[in-house]
């Protein structure tokens, strides 16, 4: 945790570092009774997903991001499963998150971010399996949608985050790091 330390997570909705993290009232609230053995994911989700994580802002970069949160949440579970979002407990628990927030327009944009790191790391795969030309330019063809929902999405995103940060675009950083006491510092 070399960039951040555990004061720069305490604006998040659950206090991500808290060694009995299954056993506080505010994630009780949010996911119900969770076992011992998901403080990892939860940890992972709130690291991720949290509006107001520090990790949104310093590691713009989702894949990048995604291995950092999940060396800090120390998850055991194979990363792809993680990453891909297939792990049997991960979607209730990310919706679960997001609903917390109580933001929809938030949640819309998280999950458009997402989709949008899933299209770019399928148009980077290399076509390589097919049997002639048809099916090449089959691949190619299902690749230019792709290029084209990824610029829809990328629209969509700036909507979202035009909706979230209305003409303060520019101060966004410092409106997510925004806590009573910086006002009180002012």
């Amino acid at each position: 945790m070399a960039l951040f330390n555990e004061s720069d997570f305490a604006e998040c909705c659950i206090p991500v570092f808290l060694k009995d993290l299954h056993k506080d009232k505010s994630v009780t609230q949010i996911f119900g009774r969770i076992p011992a053995d998901q403080i990892p994911l939860i940890r992972y989700i709130a690291l991720m997903y949290d509006q107001k994580s520090p990790m949104r802002l310093k590691i713009s970069d989702i894949q990048l991001r995604k291995e950092e949160c999940y060396e800090m949440s120390e998850l055991k579970e194979p990363k792809d499963e993680i990453f891909d979002l297939s792990h049997d407990n991960i979607l209730v628990y990310i919706n679960a998150y997001l609903k917390h927030q109580s933001s929809k327009i938030w949640a819309v944009m998280t999950a458009n971010e997402e989709v949008l790191w899933q299209y770019q790391q399928e148009l980077l795969t290399p076509i390589v399996n097919y049997k002639n030309d048809k099916d090449k330019l089959q691949a190619l063809e299902i690749k230019t949608k792709l290029m084209q929902e990824c610029d829809s999405i990328i629209k969509r995103i700036e909507a979202y985050e035009e909706k979230i940060f209305g003409d303060n675009a520019d101060k966004k950083k410092e409106i997510l790091n925004l806590t009573p006491e910086s006002i009180a510092n002012v």
